[in-house]
């Protein structure tokens, strides 16, 4: 699928060099995640395949919001992002803290 717009700026950052060791503002682990997640995230055709990946507890949010998706980054934090399954697009990829 193709990002299509991302919210936040570390994120963004990974998005547009997916390569990157280090982005302000994230842990080394944040960024082995995240960076995981997005390479994922460009590669599926649907959002069911996340759930091939247990640790990210890949969910749909529900209800009020459907086609929003959600991973689990750390305990406290996940990534977001609407899915457009007819355009094959992601929007609105954002980190996002849960509580």
């Amino acid at each position: 699928m193709y990002i299509v717009s991302v919210r936040d700026k570390r994120v963004k950052a990974l998005v547009d060099n997916p390569s990157k060791t280090s982005v302000k503002g994230f842990t080394a682990l944040e960024v082995r995640k995240v960076a995981e997640m997005i390479g994922a995230l460009t590669v599926m055709t649907h959002p069911l395949q996340l759930l091939s990946v247990p640790s990210w507890r890949a969910h749909e949010l529900t209800p009020g919001q459907p086609g929003k998706w959600a991973m689990t980054v750390t305990p406290n934090y996940r990534l977001t992002f609407h899915v457009d399954l007819d355009r094959q697009e992601i929007h609105l990829l954002d980190y996002e803290d849960y509580h």
